[in-house]
């Protein structure tokens, strides 16, 4: 906020700490929905989760090593895990054209957790 001058309404911290809000499943998929929808061309996005992340059966059979992975909220014992299909269809599919997002995932499995197309187009000379 010093440096780059963002303003602290357009940060939002979920931890589980007893001071922000926690990070459920219903927040953390809330707040990921929040900064797309409001996202426009020419703005930036810097999303970074810390936290646990695993590996589940693939469900949909679209995982070449039959995992998908998975982001795990604090209260995945009830509501589950986010899984790498619902990062895409909530943060690339609906993402407005000429926005820069980088995703920094601190997480175990973290590799492909966004499942995003791989391009082979790198030329060598």
């Amino acid at each position: 906020m010093n440096v780059h001058k963002f303003s602290e309404d357009h940060i939002t911290v979920l931890m589980d700490d007893g001071k922000h809000k926690e990070p459920t499943m219903a927040n953390i998929l809330a707040a990921y929905k929040e900064v797309v929808a409001q996202s426009k061309n020419g703005d930036a996005i810097f999303l970074h989760y810390s936290g646990h992340g695993t590996k589940l059966k693939d469900d949909d059979n679209d995982e070449a090593d039959g995992f998908d992975e998975a982001l795990v909220p604090l209260d995945f014992k009830d509501k589950g895990m986010i899984r790498d299909d619902d990062l895409y269809d909530i943060l690339v599919k609906p993402l407005a054209h000429g926005v820069h997002m980088v995703s920094l995932m601190d997480c175990c499995h973290s590799g492909t957790i966004m499942d995003l197309p791989v391009s082979s187009c790198l030329t060598y000379q």
